[in-house]
């Protein structure tokens, strides 16, 4: 360790962190020592926001390791954020950089004289200081066990010798003891201890998991005490991230734990958390989600905690055939809330159901709700209700469910959205539809001179489609794809010219060679598959880019178009299309449809 009389023997200024030259770090330090508790705290912040700036360490944390020990060993109040950030600095990966090496060094070689800690009266001390053991160096690794092993077997905290059995599991050289000590914690009175023993032989293990260990983690995980202090073991995390991943890889383990959850109480919302996580993970388990989510409503006492629970079934609610009639009635109770966020929900939930309830239980119902309604039922009154004041973030879930037949009944009130909203999607979309009007197309020319050029080209198109005239669409894309911004969202519009963008065939070939980003390269080569409808050029390109990323699910839904799939991209489709795991990661808010369902789809076409 190193006092901070010792800060001015270093070069800080040749050393640096996060943010260029450490010449500020020495002063930070010294703040650290300061009377005044809030100079403490944002030293502290500025301290793990230059050399350990999400996660990352730079070459001026080797040199502030030393006299960062010294802070922990002298300055009480922030003892347990000083040791977590000394064994925060040690979590590396496999494949450690010279300077990590350097850090993790320099970390280990300040460890002993920071074991004392190990019996420090302050629980969260104690908690910390368990972790940063994990930073001993083969030399250490048995005198830090000794101090683990009398932690695990006399600490008269609970989560404390839970903590000690977990850097046992990490550190101890002996197999055959930690699975003992393991083995006995299972049998152990305390449920916090049970539950980590559980968590460890999951982790092991790996799904399927043993029942024992299911019906451990279901019953005193429902209500664990990590407090304030659940800091995260270095390469683990912390003990709620852990359980998540073990609960993410079996579905049916989450399942059945996230119900026990649910059915003691919900506490602190881990139950409902876990049953919207299920859907979010894997494929077809929409309606477990809602079932656990209904479920898990009656218990929800804090109006922000309610408003969560019924946004989880607003998200998965569409994919349920028939939801429960206990459900809606539930939902229907809340429409009326005086919280607004929990009224929000459950008006989305309902109308997302199809419950055209909705538009009667309150005097105002939501856009959103009105616009899922309509999407969901295709009732031209509920249609055209919606059109009057749509939500935007939820027109495209109504846009794409209208049928010519409706299009036409409701081209007034789509007619004024264009007029007064100038929304690009529904410019878009009028030209897929087909529709021959005058006005329209005058509000499409006009729209295309404006200055909202995201308007301006997806009118320009939708006129050229709708009467024939593609010259002033050609002209204005020929000028935005020559200037080379926003080049995905012109290509697109490029392609839906059909054979009447053959003019920026060049300009579109030119893009597709690869030399832009990967959008860029795919969105070339969907728009010359759209308009020469000739794949050999397109298919290579946009299998090379197909996969579960946004960019990827693009290409292949392009891909899709041409109906040709290289035959060795085919266990990739199989593998895209079948597997019970989502591929593409749910966006948050979740998008509908999802992302993943898109992909699957997408991957099915191509193999049928």
């Amino acid at each position: 360790m190193r006092p901070p009389e010792e800060l001015d023997t270093v070069d800080w200024a040749a050393l640096t962190h996060a943010y260029g030259s450490a010449e500020d770090v020495p002063d930070l330090i010294r703040a650290l020592y300061s009377a005044d508790p809030e100079q403490v705290d944002e030293a502290l912040s500025e301290l793990f926001s230059c050399v350990l700036h999400q996660g990352s360490v730079y070459p001026a944390t080797i040199e502030a390791v030393p006299f960062l020990a010294h802070a922990a060993a002298h300055v009480r109040a922030k003892r347990d954020w000083l040791l977590m950030m000394l064994a925060d600095m040690t979590d590396r990966g496999a494949s450690p950089s010279a300077v990590e090496r350097a850090v993790s060094a320099r970390v280990a070689a300040v460890l002993p004289d920071l074991l004392p800690f190990l019996d420090d009266p302050a629980r969260a001390v104690r908690r910390a200081a368990v972790r940063l053991t994990t930073a001993a160096d083969e030399a250490a690794r048995p005198a830090v066990v000794e101090h683990l092993i009398r932690r695990y077997e006399d600490d008269p905290v609970v989560e404390v010798r839970a903590d000690a059995l977990t850097a046992l599991a990490l550190l101890d050289a002996d197999r055959a003891a930690v699975e003992a000590r393991e083995r006995a914690a299972l049998d152990s009175g305390m449920p916090a201890l049970r539950y980590v023993a559980a968590l460890l032989a999951a982790e092991r293990s790996g799904p399927p998991y043993a029942p024992a260990m299911v019906r451990i983690l279901a019953e005193a995980g429902a209500d664990p005490d990590p407090g304030e202090d659940d800091f995260p073991f270095p390469a683990l995390g912390t003990s709620e991230r852990r359980v998540r991943e073990v609960l993410d890889a079996d579905p049916g383990t989450a399942v059945t734990v996230a119900r026990h959850w649910i059915a003691e109480g919900d506490l602190g919302g881990r139950g409902s958390f876990q049953a919207d996580q299920i859907a979010c993970t894997w494929r077809s388990r929409e309606v477990d989600a809602v079932a656990l989510l209904t479920e898990a409503l009656p218990h929800q006492r804090d109006p922000q905690r309610l408003a969560l629970c019924l946004e989880g079934v607003a998200r998965w609610i569409s994919h349920v055939r028939r939801p429960d009639s206990t459900l809606l009635t539930t939902l229907l109770a809340h429409t009326g809330s005086e919280e607004r966020r929990v009224a929000a929900a459950a008006q989305l939930a309902l109308g997302r159901a199809g419950d055209a309830r909705v538009l009667t239980v309150t005097a105002t119902p939501t856009p959103a709700a009105l616009t899922v309604l309509a999407a969901r039922t295709g009732d031209l009154d509920h249609q055209r209700r919606a059109l009057r004041d749509p939500s935007p973030q939820h027109l495209d879930e109504l846009l794409a469910t209208l049928t010519p037949g409706a299009v036409t009944h409701l081209l007034p009130e789509l007619k004024e959205q264009l007029r007064t909203r100038g929304v690009p999607l529904l410019a878009r979309y009028f030209g897929t539809w087909g529709v021959h009007d005058a006005e329209l197309l005058d509000l499409l020319a006009r729209a295309s001179d404006g200055t909202d050029v995201y308007l301006a080209v997806t009118a320009a198109v939708a006129r050229a489609r709708l009467s024939g005239d593609a010259r002033p669409a050609l002209g204005l894309l020929e000028r935005l794809l020559g200037a080379g911004r926003d080049l995905p969202w012109h290509l697109a519009e490029a392609g839906r010219l059909a054979g009447a963008g053959t003019p920026l065939l060049p300009l579109v070939e030119e893009l597709s060679r690869g030399a832009g980003s990967a959008w860029t390269t795919m969105s070339a080569a969907a728009a010359h598959w759209r308009i020469t409808r000739d794949p050999e050029r397109a298919v290579p390109i946009l299998a090379e880019i197909a996969g579960p990323s946004p960019v990827g699910l693009n290409a292949l839904q392009a891909l899709a178009e041409t109906g040709t799939a290289p035959e060795d991209l085919r266990p990739a489709l199989r593998h895209w299309a079948y597997s019970p795991r989502r591929l593409l990661a749910t966006t948050w808010p979740p998008a509908i449809p999802n992302p993943d369902d898109e992909l699957r789809d997408a991957a099915l076409r191509l193999l049928g």
